[in-house]
């Protein structure tokens, strides 16, 4: 396929998949379509990550779009979860996935792009201790679902730490 003709159709396919999602949401009964704008992000979202997807050729200069993509789709989530669950004060602490977010858009930038390891050191640590923290403070401030999610992220993200303290030693 013509390489200039990719970014239309990724474009008219985003614009058509979102069309049907929001036509499908208003036909479905019990559906708030007001409720589901934060699709609107993860749709955007993902239209940020695909381009470095679609031209494989161009890829690693690209790769830098997964940085916005992963923050709106990280945004989208969250905002999706309020609206669904009418739970907004969630926000006071959700805020905190925002640099993991960022860190998860340098990880897999640097991976598809070929980008030096370190961005993806740097990458890593910017995912983990954003986790981390939010997982603090959410099993500490959140109601009874939040707490619960708070302190399942804390395990994971100890046995994280736990699982590449232990590889790092057997590599040496």
């Amino acid at each position: 396929m013509d390489e200039s003709k990719r970014g239309t159709m990724a474009a008219g396919i985003i614009l058509v998949a979102l069309g049907a999602l929001f036509f499908a949401l208003n036909l479905i009964p019990g559906i708030v379509a007001a409720k589901t704008w934060p699709l609107v992000l993860i749709v955007i979202g993902i239209g940020f990550c695909l381009p470095a997807l679609i031209w494989p050729l161009q890829k690693e200069s690209l790769a830098g779009l997964f940085i916005p993509g992963s923050i709106l789709l990280v945004l989208g989530a969250i905002f999706l979860f309020n609206t669904l669950t009418g739970i907004w004060s969630v926000w006071a602490i959700a805020w905190m996935l925002i640099p993991a977010s960022v860190g998860l858009g340098l990880i897999l930038g640097a991976r598809v792009g070929k980008w030096d390891k370190s961005v993806t050191t740097v990458g890593l640590w910017m995912l983990v201790l954003s986790l981390a923290v939010f997982a603090l403070f959410a099993s500490l401030f959140g109601n009874l679902v939040v707490k619960s999610i708070g302190a399942g992220l804390l395990i994971v993200t100890g046995l994280v730490l736990l699982v590449r303290s232990l590889m790092r030693k057997q590599a040496a």
